[in-house]
């Protein structure tokens, strides 16, 4: 029997962010597992995560969306932001967003196998850490059945962080959740600050 702690916050959002990555660093020496993926949007976690994770021997990936989301010809990841992560040994990856963009088609061609994965994904608060191992994965920077920590938040920052065995977009149904480390129990509040962002930036 293995008995480990687990966090739950209350609700999620980015003033979890600074706790989220010191959990991933304890669990990371513990587990001796020795990559870390965390999400960011502008690479401004991703800067917290390499400078969190300088010089201890584990491996930053810092995974932000594809260029066109959620605007199209943009990326949101800031260029200073990388020259950051990649001055401190970080990776990034800004790929495809594989399950992002199913629920993306499904809005325009219904649902498919993958896009009811994602819904399932979305359900459990861990659509975003999947989604990231996944592209890191599709990079080259893990290998199948590798053991990864990923870091991931709700919309903005981090509060949810989870170790998988990794594996690419064509076997992500072979991607296996090992343990939580910490997770939201609610994200009602960081759904409803991104809608009113979101509200304000299309006006």
């Amino acid at each position: 029997m293995i008995r480990r702690e687990v966090v739950y916050f209350e609700e999620g959002g980015p003033e979890h962010t600074d706790e989220t990555l010191d959990l991933a660093f304890k669990a990371a020496e513990e587990l001796g597992i020795g990559k870390v993926v965390v999400a960011s949007t502008s690479g401004e976690t991703g800067v917290k995560a390499a400078e969190k994770f300088r010089g201890t021997g584990v491996k930053v990936i810092v995974v932000g969306h594809q260029t066109g989301y959620p605007v199209p010809g943009v990326n949101q990841f800031k260029q200073e932001n990388r020259e950051k992560m990649e001055a401190l040994g970080a990776e990034v990856v800004l790929s495809s967003d594989v399950l992002t963009n199913s629920i993306r088609q499904r809005r325009r061609l219904g649902h498919s196998p993958l896009s009811l994965i994602t819904q399932t994904l979305i359900m459990m608060r861990v659509k975003v850490n999947v989604e990231i191992v996944l592209k890191a994965a599709d990079a080259g920077l893990l290998a199948p059945g590798e053991r990864v920590i990923s870091v991931a938040g709700s919309h903005r920052g981090a509060d949810t962080a989870v170790v998988f065995e990794a594996q690419d977009s064509a076997n992500i149904l072979d991607v296996k959740p090992m343990e939580i480390i910490a997770i939201p129990l609610s994200r009602q509040r960081a759904d409803e600050e991104y809608m009113k962002r979101r509200q304000l930036q299309d006006k």
